[in-house]
């Protein structure tokens, strides 16, 4: 695990590296007139990281090796902060969860009002008739992806929980809510990659890896953030459950999961696995779920292990490019390392 810290670490401050061809062609962009990516500097990938980097500062406050994660994490924020604040995307919220810890953790004012500006963000995101935040509102389409979930929810609860701020925590239930009524599969259970509220439609494949791991790990996380007599609470949990034994079912020999949950002869994805996996260790640390499903999750754990090399974790599916369209493309990436890194924390104590 020690590896994996430190590659965290280092990927957090230089995700992604950029050769010099690529700043030649947005330069040559920008001169045409023609639409440029922002240089957006909490992207949801580092988001992954500074999380993992968190729960692990979280449960080794006395080591050597907080007080490194403390410093990277205040230079990965401070570097976004220093540089105006800006936010481009719904994904950007993935990096608000260990800027809440960072609060914690320093008692620096800057990073509350940081996460402050988050959550005002997102209130005030584009949404559909409703209330969904549009995942890229500017394309037109009010399309809802499941990425948003996990990337939003979390996120909004934690925010809420620990700044008593209910209406993030009401914004982020209703997120999850319409995604399990409009955006699932009723044959297998499985959701599809999102869908179009006004047209009825749902889109991408159904049981997408990533998508299911991350709707698991947006309900999983929110739940762990609620209290129980919190309004949405139970409607929530009962559907989380009902997903777990859907998603489980499609769990390989190995203990891990397709890239596609029903293509079980297709190549294994270490990022989905490790979504599935932490979301079920989180409900299991939460009781949300009961003991039955730990034998499961420990079996994928040791097979993600095996996947660790260097402190990277191969068999990563590469980046999504939209509604079906998913690069055959397998390698190491920081979206399989930070969920791998924070199941390895949590469950710690299960191993040792």
């Amino acid at each position: 695990m020690q590896e994996m810290v430190r590659e965290a670490k280092w990927e957090l401050i230089h995700y992604p590296e950029r050769n010099p061809g690529y700043y030649v062609k947005k330069a040559i962009k920008r001169l045409a007139g023609k639409p440029v990516e922002p240089p957006d500097k909490i992207n949801w990938p580092n988001g992954l990281l500074a999380w993992a980097l968190a729960d692990y500062y979280m449960e080794h406050k006395n080591s050597e090796e907080a007080l490194e994660i403390r410093n990277v994490l205040k230079k990965y924020y401070d570097r976004w902060i220093n540089g105006g604040r800006k936010l481009y995307y719904l994904d950007d919220a993935c990096s608000g969860m260990a800027l809440i810890d960072l609060h914690q953790i320093t008692g620096e004012e800057k990073y509350r009002q940081a996460a402050c500006e988050i959550t005002e963000y997102l209130y005030f995101h584009e949404k559909d008739v409703m209330g969904s935040l549009s995942y890229r509102p500017k394309q037109g389409n009010n399309y809802i992806f499941a990425d948003g979930i996990g990337m939003v929810c979390p996120f909004l609860c934690k925010f809420g929980s620990i700044y008593n701020d209910k209406n993030a925590i009401k914004l982020a239930v209703t997120q999850i809510q319409n995604f399990i009524n409009f955006g699932m599969d009723g044959k297998t259970g499985l959701p599809y990659h999102g869908y179009q509220y006004e047209s009825g439609i749902k889109y991408g494949i159904i049981g997408w890896g990533r998508a299911v791991g991350w709707l698991m790990l947006g309900m999983s996380e929110s739940l762990a953030y609620m209290k129980t007599e919190e309004s949405g609470y139970e409607m929530l949990k009962q559907s989380y459950r009902h997903l777990v034994d859907k998603a489980e079912a499609y769990q390989l020999e190995n203990g891990l999961y397709g890239w596609q949950l029903t293509a079980r002869e297709g190549p294994v994805d270490t990022s989905a696995t490790a979504m599935i996996l932490y979301s079920i260790a989180r409900a299991l640390d939460r009781k949300v779920l009961i003991d039955i499903h730990k034998s499961r999750m420990l079996r994928g754990r040791e097979a993600l292990l095996s996947h660790v090399k260097e402190g990277k974790v191969d068999d990563c599916l590469a980046e999504c490019q939209g509604f079906s369209m998913y690069p055959q493309v397998y390698g190491t990436y920081p979206w399989s390392l930070g969920p791998a890194l924070s199941l390895f924390v949590l469950t710690e104590d299960y191993v040792n």
